[in-house]
């Protein structure tokens, strides 16, 4: 019974010690059977912040992976894992820290170039903004380095430019906020519309000399 009993502990001890990159948040993962999803979420935020804060070298995927382990342990919606990791990763000193360009990997990873979680991740941006944590005039620089770094394609922007308030807008973003935001992001809707142009121009004009 002993040796039984000591195999158990050994099979219970081996799995324990499995290598995952997630196991450095499970203790702060958290089920919303117990807490709010307004809880679960700042749970999870402080979960990915753990873990980016002890692996700082983290890979695109390991990081990616962390974040939806974190959106399923705290019961939260798929789309809420942009919403989740931005929370975690962007501060007011973003553009000195170079904090899109240092994640628009693993923002591309978690967002699979689908248009609905990228119209989640300007929803992500807007409430942020909402919050506080940055100003409105910093909504169309996130919104350029975004593009930049092809995190944001130009149709998404487009779509969410022209919709008003939607689905994807967070209720923490009243209309005041969500119209300030698009006034804000004005700039950078018309630079993307004359690219556009251009480059519908340019094809008309090769069409035309063929």
């Amino acid at each position: 019974k002993k040796k039984d009993k000591k195999k158990k502990d050994k099979k219970k001890k081996d799995k324990d010690s499995v290598e995952d990159v997630t196991d450095d948040v499970d203790e702060l993962s958290i089920g919303s059977d117990a807490v709010g999803d307004d809880d679960a979420r700042k749970l999870a935020v402080e979960g990915i912040k753990a873990f980016l804060k002890d692996n700082p070298d983290a890979s695109a995927e390991e990081t990616a992976e962390v974040v939806i382990n974190q959106q399923m342990a705290s019961a939260l919606k798929s789309y809420e894992k942009i919403h989740i990791f931005l929370c975690a990763v962007i501060t007011p000193n973003f553009f000195k820290n170079k904090e899109i360009e240092s994640y628009s990997e693993t923002i591309k990873k978690i967002t699979q170039d689908n248009p609905i979680m990228q119209r989640h991740l300007i929803g992500a941006v807007e409430e942020i903004c909402a919050d506080l944590v940055l100003e409105p005039k910093h909504f169309p620089v996130i919104l350029k380095q975004l593009f930049d770094q092809e995190a944001l394609s130009e149709d998404v922007i487009f779509e969410w430019a022209f919709d008003g308030r939607s689905e994807y807008t967070r209720s923490s973003v009243n209309e005041e906020i969500r119209s300030k935001l698009r006034g804000q992001a004005e700039p950078v809707v018309a630079w993307l519309q004359e690219d556009s142009d251009s480059d519908s121009d340019d094809s008309d004009n090769e069409s035309d000399s063929d």
